[in-house]
């Protein structure tokens, strides 16, 4: 068992073990399903049920059902910042292997938002004040033109 874990003997609802022991095994689930890495996952578990303990008061008079999903939310927001740092890490990595110096401005910045930060057409025609059908054609050409220079 982990040492921020066993420390804690008491079963007092604002223990660590507390929590560990009722929801870690529902929480590394939900963790595996976006870290994809069992280590990493594991990692994060014991990271977040550890600040959840520190940072967020429990009432006593709140559920069970409560309790899980204010850990799960808890849990949500710190993965985004944990996941943008290590997707920062493999953008880098994979800016340096492809072919982005291929494309244009316009292209490397609608390709980017798309496959690199999960945006959608809709919100990129919209703060970049074009049309759809240019969001959607550039982000072919772009991909036509990455294509093309891997050979493929």
């Amino acid at each position: 068992m982990f040492k921020a874990v066993s420390n804690h003997l008491s079963a007092e609802p604002k223990d660590i073990r507390w929590f560990y022991d009722h929801y870690a095994p529902m929480l590394l689930g939900y963790i595996n399903g976006i870290v994809q890495d069992p280590q990493k996952s594991e990692d994060h578990l014991v990271a977040i049920i550890t600040s959840f303990v520190k940072d967020v008061v429990i009432l006593p008079e709140k559920s069970r059902l409560n309790t899980w999903l204010e850990l799960r939310q808890y849990a949500q927001s710190k993965l985004t910042l944990y996941t943008a740092k290590d997707h920062q890490l493999n953008l880098n990595q994979s800016v340096n292997k492809g072919r982005l110096d291929l494309l244009d401005d316009l292209q490397k910045r609608i390709f980017c938002a798309v496959y690199y930060h999960g945006k959608s057409i809709q919100y990129l025609a919209a703060t970049i004040g074009c049309d759809e059908s240019e969001i959607r054609n550039q982000l072919k050409l772009s991909i036509d033109k990455m294509r093309r220079a891997s050979g493929n």
